[in-house]
């Protein structure tokens, strides 16, 4: 077996997948018994889906976060694959890196005969001159010297002076014991210096940083973060390189050399911007900006603070909302405020992350509370616009409610052009926005229902049994979800049989006495016209042999997911968003259905979970809230870059 089976080649890639066609399929071509792994920070759709399908073409193991998670993060989901493949040493390479298979060998075989060492090549620019052979950074000054200047530096006025030895991030190799000891890449950092913190923590924990003799890497450069034909660099570049510089002091310094490196800071900021040259300067408000939001930032060590579009967390909110804010709060990096006109329009806060953004203004039920409610919304949202405060929509439905006013209209409009990132579902949501967005599934129920199951299991009264021919509808009745579809179905087939059971509150009177009419025609119907708590929830959803979700249309449901989590098959229209969901959780979970729903599904779908029901459990392991919490405070940072 090569000794490079024991490799996995890490690449993680942002924006245009050709810089991948170009040198990672090289790379991939020299060490074919390697595992590549290649993670695609999400940019956007078209990117992503070449990414996919080059890593299928080329039998490469792809892994794709739903947002942009950033250089380290995305290096440790990287890793984190590969190891669960078995690598045993990981070489981490840019995308518009090269190395030969003799170099790698060489990286190879020195970490396995040193595993606390961080190994790199020499690193070669696109006209074979040496742009990387390690470096010193200077802890006194935060200056940054060449390896081949040490001996030069001996003779100096500072000999004294401690420094860091560091290797470039574009390529280096580290055993699964290193990697596994310092944690991979601190992920605050995002992009730069999570280099240089990589190599004070493999210090910190006993071992070495080192350039490999014979090694070496050819690295085209910084083409992501340049504007094209020209030097100038992107803001995202001036921002990270100057905020994390500030990180990187805070999270490793004396208090004596943060102060030192804080004094230098403004003549640092200005060497980085000048490293996109002067004629930048005639169009300065992008570069200087980025500049000062990178020294204010790098000056503070807080979590970015949210403010959540609901006001209060009620029995009745929706439990994904609960969810999701309470484990946002359980994190370091976030902190998380509930809604409020006093708080939204004079409070303190960073980032406004809002769900559904019309009720805002249409949740007051009188009209003079909705009149004061368009009047504080529209106060709210010249405060948004003033304080340049960006807005971050989790999109859930595709079109606006009917019903709303032109000024509804107006303000929505506004909103949408203050929104900085849009957070959805799935991907097969196409937001109307052309802004950053982020992909974060809808998490699971199970940990919000697993007290009440425990309830009800051990009260002997409490417990459900399932009914083989039942089949549940539960949520709001409303017009599009198609309850008087399934209605009309059942009643156009008197010899099917079939327990129909329908929960929730109708929303449109005519629809109510729709469903009265039916249940008072058809003994096989019965309904509870009205608001179930969870535990009710719980034990209906357990009674059903099969949830049937009839909708004329549907695009993201939290119904189909809570079912799911409580381990009951559904029926649902067939699109390629519920495809991929029976594909993700297993056989037998989730039925489809084709234009209208038809009596024929209904029995199809009954006889399937009834003869051969489905093994285990859903398989939900995708769907966690803290990796969901996790993609959302990406998403929250995201929008307060350049």
């Amino acid at each position: 077996m090569s000794a490079l089976a024991r490799l996995a080649v890490v690449v993680v890639s942002y924006g245009d997948p050709s810089l991948l066609e170009r040198h990672t399929t090289q790379v991939a071509a020299a060490l074919r018994s390697a595992r590549m792994v290649v993670v695609d920070n999400l940019s956007t759709d078209a990117n992503r889906a070449a990414v996919r399908q080059l890593c299928e073409r080329e039998g490469w193991t792809g892994v794709f976060p739903g947002t942009n998670t950033g250089f380290g993060a995305g290096c440790n989901l990287g890793a984190a694959a590969a190891l669960a493949e078995g690598a045993e040493v990981l070489l981490f390479l840019n995308p518009d890196a090269t190395i030969d298979a003799e170099s790698a060998v060489r990286l190879m075989a020195a970490v396995e005969a040193e595993p606390l060492l961080l190994a790199g090549p020499t690193v070669l620019g696109p006209g074979g001159e040496v742009a990387s052979a390690g470096l010193d950074l200077d802890l006194d000054t935060g200056t940054m010297r060449p390896w081949r200047q040490r001996a030069q530096h001996s003779r100096s006025q500072h000999p004294e002076a401690e420094t860091l030895p560091w290797i470039t991030g574009a390529c280096f190799a580290a055993t699964r014991e290193l990697w596994e000891k310092v944690g991979g890449f601190d992920e605050r950092y995002f992009l730069y210096w999570e280099d240089v913190d990589l190599c004070a923590r493999v210090r910190a924990a006993g071992g070495r940083v080192a350039v490999v003799d014979g090694a070496t890497a050819t690295h085209s450069g910084g083409g992501t973060q340049r504007a094209e034909g020209s030097r100038a660099k992107s803001p995202t570049y001036y921002y990270f390189n100057i905020r994390n510089r500030a990180l990187f002091a805070r999270t490793w310094l004396s208090q004596e050399r943060q102060r030192a490196w804080r004094h230098g800071a403004v003549g640092a900021a200005y060497e980085i911007l000048m490293r996109g040259g002067r004629r930048q300067l005639l169009h300065p408000v992008r570069p200087v900006s980025a500049v000062v939001r990178g020294l204010r930032d790098g000056r503070r060590d807080r979590p970015v603070r949210v403010l959540e579009s609901v006001h209060e967390l009620r029995a009745t909110t929706n439990p994904y909302i609960v969810q999701l804010i309470e484990t946002l709060g359980r994190r370091d990096d976030t902190e998380v405020l509930l809604f409020g006109f006093a708080r939204a329009i004079a409070g303190r806060y960073d980032v406004f992350h809002v769900h559904w953004p019309e009720l805002l203004m249409t949740s007051s039920r009188t009209p003079l509370r909705r009149l004061a409610r368009q009047l504080l919304t529209t106060v709210f949202i010249i405060r948004l616009r003033l304080t340049r405060t960006p807005v971050v929509r989790t999109w859930h439905n595709l079109v606006r409610p009917d019903g709303l006013s032109r000024w509804n209209h107006r303000l929505l409009d506004a909103l949408e052009g203050r929104t900085g990132h849009v957070i959805r579902l799935t991907d097969q949501t196409a937001p109307p926005l052309e802004v950053p967005t982020s992909t974060i599934v809808h998490a699971h129920y199970r940990d919000w229902f697993a007290p009440v199951i425990e309830v009800s299991t051990s009260s002997t009264t409490g417990s459900t049994t399932s009914h083989p021919r039942r089949v549940l509808y539960f949520g709001l009745i409303k017009p599009y979800k198609g309850v008087e579809l399934l209605l009309e179905a059942v009643a156009d087939s008197p010899e099917a049989d079939l327990d129909v059971r329908l929960v929730g509150s109708p929303t449109d009177p005519a629809l109510a006495d729709q469903v009265r009419a039916a249940v008072a025609a058809d003994a096989r119907v019965s309904a509870e016209l009205s608001y179930a708590d969870d535990a009710t929830l719980a034990s209906e959803i357990g009674q059903a042999a099969l949830v049937v979700l009839p909708y004329r249309a549907m695009h993201n449901s939290g119904a189909l997911l809570l079912a799911l989590s409580l381990d009951t098959p559904v029926l649902a229209p067939d699109n390629e968003v519920n495809r991929r969901l029976a594909e993700e959780v297993g056989a037998g979970w989730l039925h489809l259905f084709e234009g209208t729903l038809t009596i024929e599904d209904l029995e199809r779908a009954l006889k399937s979970v009834t003869t051969d029901p489905p093994p285990g459990r859903p398989d939900l392991s995708a769907r966690e809230w803290p990796e969901s919490a996790a993609l959302h405070a990406a998403a929250f940072r995201a929008a307060l870059r350049p």
